[in-house]
């Protein structure tokens, strides 16, 4: 087998983009194995993506281009080589791939990143000003103004009093859960696939967040400063209580305890614990009850479904576990099951039980893409 440098780094890039097939995965072995150039060359390539602001780069590649398109990107151009030798910053890469990330502002909309197996494996933290912090397990702290941001085994917490209302972005991604303690005493705990937007203290008259995805809050009562969070198209009032909100498909809000008022437009809804209210362009606001344990099981780590359709479940599945889903036989998406996942489990447990019962078949491709038929 020939040593061919460019060939080992594009064997080298998709193995670190988790896209490599079985075959290039022997190549790429049985090189390492016969070449020393060739570790060395692969060493180098990962030290290029190891650090936390490039693996959070990554992670939100995808609200500016497609991922697939980035990685073929890369691959082609030799910016490789060049990176090795002279110590390239990642934001020249970004640069040279012509990406941009930013958030909007408040208020607007930010788009649902797609799921891809490259998505980041830690929360990533965006500090005013743009800086990305990678939140891993461990501890670690940010001064902000002021204000200390520190986290701990999945949690992050504010303490201290910082001036101004200075904005951070947290990013949880698939296959992701995360705790969130703002600086009113506020907890937020947010499931996979969502984001927050919040500012590092509250100065002003009025408590403001922006929620992407499913949260669970539990407000600070401050009769001085109601509490406001923003969804995708409503908006919600509070005071001092406990509710979930959902934005994956409509936006949803549950009430615990307490009281809401959910708004759209000029139309508005109290909504009484017990009821969730939802909106859809189609059908505006709707109140119905709901069982609590069922709801908010995903707090535990279980989603229960009720007549659900299998192409239902599975967006499920996507969010909890970061995998591409794709129907060979598009009927079987609308087939409907009644059960639960149990995100402790690993998730062949769950789809074997649902092939056992003749749900359907599945199989994963090369690229980890999961198969229903």
């Amino acid at each position: 087998m020939t040593f061919d440098e460019t060939h080992i780094e594009q064997l080298v890039l998709d193995e670190l983009a988790g896209i490599i097939s079985p075959e290039d995965s022997t190549t790429l072995k049985r090189l390492l194995e016969e070449y020393p150039d060739a570790i060395a060359i692969r060493n180098a390539i990962r030290q290029q993506f190891s650090g936390p602001e490039e693996q959070a780069f990554l992670a939100l590649l995808p609200e500016a281009l497609p991922i697939e398109k980035v990685w073929a990107r890369i691959r082609k151009r030799k910016w490789i080589r060049i990176s090795i030798r002279s110590g390239i910053t990642f934001a020249a890469l970004a640069l040279a791939l012509g990406i941009y990330i930013f958030f909007k502002p408040a208020g607007i909309k930010s788009p649902k990143a797609d799921v891809h197996s490259l998505t980041l494996k830690t929360v990533a933290l965006q500090l005013p000003g743009g800086k990305i912090v990678s939140l891993g397990s461990g501890q670690q702290h940010v001064n902000v103004g002021g204000a200390s941001l520190n986290t701990k085994e999945k949690q992050l917490s504010i303490s201290g009093q910082a001036k101004g209302s200075n904005m951070a972005t947290l990013i949880v991604p698939p296959g992701k859960d995360y705790q969130l303690t703002l600086s009113d005493g506020t907890s937020v705990q947010l499931n996979a696939d969502s984001k927050i937007q919040f500012p590092v203290a509250f100065n002003g008259h009025t408590r403001e967040v922006i929620i992407s995805g499913e949260a669970y809050l539990n407000v600070a009562k401050d009769e001085q400063r109601p509490f406001i969070v923003h969804l995708s198209n409503s908006i919600i009032q509070v005071l001092g209580t406990e509710f979930n909100v959902n934005t994956y498909s409509n936006d949803k809000v549950a009430l615990v305890k307490g009281a809401v008022k959910l708004s759209i437009d000029n139309t508005s809804v109290l909504v009484k614990p017990g009821y969730v209210a939802s909106y859809s362009a189609e059908k505006g606001i709707q109140t119905d009850p709901f069982n609590e344990e069922e709801l908010l099981a995903w707090r535990q780590g279980t989603y229960v479904f009720h007549a659900a359709t299998v192409q239902e479940l599975c967006k499920v599945v996507t969010r909890w576990y970061g995998i591409n889903v794709k129907y060979d036989n598009t009927t079987t998406g609308q087939r409907r099951f009644t059960g639960y996942i149990d995100r402790r489990r690993p998730i062949s447990h769950f789809l074997d039980d649902l092939e056992f019962t003749g749900h359907f078949n599945y199989y994963f491709d090369s690229d980890s893409t999961l198969h229903i038929r």
